[in-house]
């Protein structure tokens, strides 16, 4: 059998002198130090002490694993004695790289903390064999969600809800950092989505930030409009800034549009019940119906043409809703951009079946929210990178079977989006 290998470690730890190694059964390894601390400050006046006075009982302290094997530090810390103050106080000495319950090292918290990304407080304490409660006290000590505003320096802010739990109508609101594309950040993440839950944050953000933004992208939702009109006390930055996105247009009008299509269909359907050959060109057009044109195979848009062929109505429906993503799609400024959708606005009135007016009521919301609908010609500020962070959330709420926990929740979500770069540095951002 060859010799084996030797190597020596930095364990990047201050204050220490190892007397003795040795391996257990286990593999894992248990080194014996001495404490070489010859002063403290003390606890009581914040003078420096000097005078030893005795140790604390063995404290056993988990570091780094050495080559996957478990390392254990076993010390006692000495005790100083302090002579200025009147009752002689003696303090324990702490050095800075242990953590708060003495348990560990923050080196070690740091390895639990990469460990934990993507994954579940259960999955880590089986790979590290510690329980779970450790593992969320290390998160709960490691992970802050309160935001610091002279830190930060936001132009873009995006805001919308997530469901906690379907059925229960709980949901969560997530303000986010959208300003740099690909490095999107969680602001703050709101039990609740009412006036008077969300009022609270949004009262602490400070003028500073509110004259830095060039938008702040949110649905249609008629508390988060009041909120941030209240908050930003200011109707030409409101005005300015507070932008629907362009998605949630498209949405309301493609629903309007879709509602139009089952109408119409249920009623070929109805005529054409006898006629069965003719009826499966009617069937499996959904979805060729509510995609654009560009992103359809030959065979979808011979579907669909053979349904506006059934049912021209249909056709012109269709075409309607297809010339406004055309105006969102071109290159417009917001005044040419607004003259463009009052003349789409006209011609859609114009469309009517059967009394039936599907553009009616999208017509009526636009006008309600113009200039925030209009605001996306600024500066071409979408919900997309709010909607890749729900997804992301999403994904971590599945992942840890759901959370009781607010606050334990907002952990995690910091944790695996505005953490995960500082912990695995090497990681592509995503």
């Amino acid at each position: 059998m060859g010799k084996k290998t030797k190597f020596s470690i930095d364990l990047k730890l201050d204050h220490i002198k190892i007397k003795n190694v040795t391996i257990d059964k286990n593999g894992d390894y248990h080194i014996y130090a001495a404490c070489t601390a010859t002063s403290i400050t003390c606890h009581k006046c914040g003078k420096i002490i000097i005078k030893p006075y005795g140790q604390c009982k063995e404290t056993i302290i988990e570091h780094l694993p050495i080559l996957d094997d478990r390392v254990f530090i076993h010390l006692k810390w000495p005790r100083f004695i302090c002579t200025n103050c009147e009752d002689k106080p003696t303090t324990s000495f702490h050095p800075d790289w242990l953590n708060e319950n003495g348990g560990c090292t923050k080196l070690y918290e740091k390895f639990a903390l990469k460990n934990l990304i993507n994954s579940t407080e259960k999955d880590v304490a089986e790979k590290l064999v510690i329980t779970e409660e450790i593992v969320a006290g290390i998160v709960n000590r490691n992970i802050v969600t309160t935001i610091n505003w002279d830190e930060i320096f936001i132009t873009r802010m995006g805001v919308d809800e997530i469901a906690l739990r379907k059925g229960h109508k709980s949901y969560l609101t997530i303000v986010s950092d959208i300003s740099i594309i690909g490095k999107s950040k969680i602001l703050a993440v709101i039990d609740g989505r009412t006036k008077d839950e969300i009022n609270p944050f949004f009262s602490s953000i400070p003028k500073r930030i509110w004259n830095s933004l060039e938008s702040v992208t949110v649905d249609m939702s008629a508390c988060y409009f009041s909120v941030l009109k209240d908050t930003a006390n200011d109707d030409v930055i409101f005005d300015r800034i507070v932008t629907i996105d362009r998605f949630h247009v498209a949405k309301l009008l493609g629903n309007a549009v879709d509602k139009e299509r089952k109408k119409v269909t249920n009623k070929l359907k109805e005529d054409l019940k006898s006629e069965q050959e003719t009826l499966e060109q009617v069937k499996s057009t959904m979805w060729p119906f509510r995609h654009h044109p560009d992103d359809l195979e030959e065979d979808d848009k011979d579907r669909l043409k053979k349904l506006f062929t059934l049912a021209p109505s249909l056709k012109e429906c269709y075409d309607i809703r297809e010339n406004l993503y055309l105006i969102f799609e071109s290159n417009l400024e917001k005044k040419d951009a607004k003259i463009k959708i009052d003349a789409w606005c006209i011609m859609a009135m114009g469309y009517k079946t059967k009394g039936h007016h599907p553009f009616e009521k999208f017509i009526e919301t636009y006008y309600r929210y113009q200039e925030n609908i209009l605001n996306y010609f600024t500066h071409r500020h979408s919900s997309g990178a709010v909607e890749g962070l729900n997804n992301k959330i999403k994904v971590i709420k599945r992942r840890g079977f759901g959370f009781r926990n607010i606050l334990n929740f907002a952990k995690r979500i910091f944790l695996d989006i505005n953490l995960k770069n500082q912990y695995i540095p090497n990681l592509q951002s995503t």
